[in-house]
């Protein structure tokens, strides 16, 4: 087999002509590594983002929709409860209110989003574009622990006995206590669904007309009438979100 001796460099012109070939070589294999990462984090970046896309939209976002679209539903149901309590109606009446006052109970997911903040996909955000990604993930933990003290609130409303004539002293005022507790539930769940859909919209992700339609559908076979059409536009009522819920005049709840 031949080999092929390199030349030996008779001048500066030719020393400078092999180290320009050389540092080329270099820097054109620098560039190919350099594009290849780059395709690579793009296509990454590209996956978590549409991965949270889809989890808020589907997921987070319907959820929180109903969630608002009821908040009058409930505020009502407990009206009916204390009105019952109060005026000493037969147990077996206020048991009946009780049990159908169910406030539904999702999971509120955060999964795509932990996956970024586990990877190094963060790092290839922009620091802006992962401010306005957060802010809907904010609501996430705080939703998700109002609604298990929901659930608490809930059981406590169940009377002591579901048999007898009538309330005991006792267990009309415990129960008129889970009351006071769930208003303050069903508005701070109604505030944070409503401030986790306008964070959506900041992020490009609004609910598709007929993913609205179909919760609206079907929340009004249930509770009828009393389902309102969210809005993230229009000034809200005082009476269903006062002050201390959510400061300044964000949300409204309208037919």
């Amino acid at each position: 087999m031949d080999l092929h001796k390199p030349k030996p460099v008779r001048n500066w012109r030719e020393f400078l002509k092999e180290i320009g070939i050389i540092v080329i070589g270099v820097g054109i294999a620098l560039g190919a590594e350099q594009a290849v990462e780059w395709w690579h984090w793009k296509n990454r970046v590209r996956d978590a983002t549409e991965a949270m896309r889809i989890e808020l939209r589907d997921d987070d976002g319907p959820q929180a929709y109903a969630r608002v679209a009821m908040v009058n539903c409930f505020a009502g149901q407990l009206d009916a409860i204390q009105t019952a309590i109060e005026a000493q109606r037969p147990r077996k009446e206020i048991v009946a209110l009780v049990d159908f006052y169910r406030p539904i109970a999702p999971t509120w997911d955060s999964n795509a989003w932990n996956a970024v903040l586990a990877s190094d996909v963060g790092s290839h955000i922009p620091a802006t574009r992962m401010m306005t990604w957060s802010k809907p993930y904010n609501f996430v933990p705080s939703l998700d622990k109002r609604n298990a003290q929901e659930l608490e609130n809930r059981l406590a409303l169940q009377p002591t006995h579901r048999e007898g004539e009538m309330l005991s002293a006792g267990e009309a005022e415990a129960m008129l206590a889970a009351i006071a507790r769930l208003r303050e539930d069903n508005i701070g769940m109604a505030g944070r669904s409503l401030a986790l859909l306008r964070s959506m919209r900041d992020n490009g992700i609004t609910l598709e007309e007929d993913q609205q339609n179909y919760a609206l559908r079907a929340l009004r076979a249930r509770f009828h009438e009393c389902v309102s059409t969210p809005s993230l536009t229009a000034p809200r009522p005082s009476r269903v979100f006062p002050d201390v819920v959510m400061p300044g005049s964000l949300y409204h709840m309208g037919n």
